[in-house]
């Protein structure tokens, strides 16, 4: 199991879907025999949740996702038009409440008002489907003074694109309020890329000591963070040298992992 977010948080979700998670939630903790779950967090979280039912929990198996090696990505062809390598900063997400693209908004306009993004010629750029309930999202992303000039959306964008986007990215931003896991923060890491992570969840954990984890509520934070990454690049340098340390889990050995956990 990925995570019971539905269940913490049904108000990012439709009503019918928290109604349903929830009770397959529940039949399959009385008939499951074991758990595979994604991070200690989520083990937390479903014993918090059990014990609040007055159930007991089968046996519980920690399994953390893979992701195999971006350092091997052959990507060949060119940025989007508008983007130049060095000059963006990336957020990899389903657009959805939980990811919190609202702070980021928020962030860049100050970033945009006070001149570090024009002295700077960065572009921060979402990349990622609409989701569940993003109409309030995308009224704010579309009505932004500076969507579609410095503040990028790409859609539909295909696995090659992407390499290409996190390779060109100066750095990575992940905000989203809580994780069962949290694949994008491991991606960019992964591509050697320094983070500014949230502490929302799983995704400290799964960061480690790799990145920055800032609270996704803390928006002085995150912006004095993406400031001083924007405007000194030695600081970042550090944590791309952390980044440089990270060895992410291939998929072959989460698989293994995950079929020895059901025999």
């Amino acid at each position: 199991m990925n995570d019971i977010i539905p269940i913490q948080f049904p108000d990012w979700y439709k009503r019918h879907d928290v109604t349903r998670f929830t009770d397959y939630a529940a039949l399959a903790i009385r008939l499951a025999d074991r758990f595979v779950l994604t991070s200690k967090r989520v083990t937390a979280d479903m014993e918090e949740h059990a014990a609040g039912l007055g159930l007991h929990l089968p046996d519980l198996r920690l399994v953390p996702l893979g992701c195999d090696s971006a350092r091997k990505s052959k990507a060949d062809g060119s940025l989007p038009d508008g983007l130049e390598a060095g000059r963006y900063i990336l957020f990899v997400s389903t657009i959805e409440p939980r990811k919190n693209h609202s702070l980021l908004m928020d962030v860049w306009r100050r970033l945009v008002q006070d001149g570090t993004v024009a002295h700077s010629g960065m572009k921060l750029v979402f990349v990622g489907r609409s989701g569940w309930m993003v109409d309030g999202v995308l009224e704010k992303l579309h009505s932004h003074p500076d969507y579609g000039q410095s503040l990028i959306h790409l859609d539909n964008v295909d696995d090659g694109t992407l390499s290409l986007l996190y390779q060109g990215s100066a750095f990575c931003v992940y905000p989203s309020l809580y994780e069962g896991y949290g694949l994008p923060p491991v991606e960019a890491l992964a591509y050697g890329k320094a983070l500014i992570a949230s502490t929302g969840g799983a995704i400290p954990e799964v960061v480690g000591p790799f990145g920055l984890c800032l609270d996704p509520l803390d928006v002085e934070g995150w912006e004095k963070a993406m400031r001083e990454w924007i405007t000194s690049p030695e600081v970042r340098t550090c944590y791309e040298g952390k980044a440089g340390q990270f060895v992410a889990r291939s998929w072959e050995l989460a698989g293994r992992e995950t079929l020895e956990a059901t025999l």
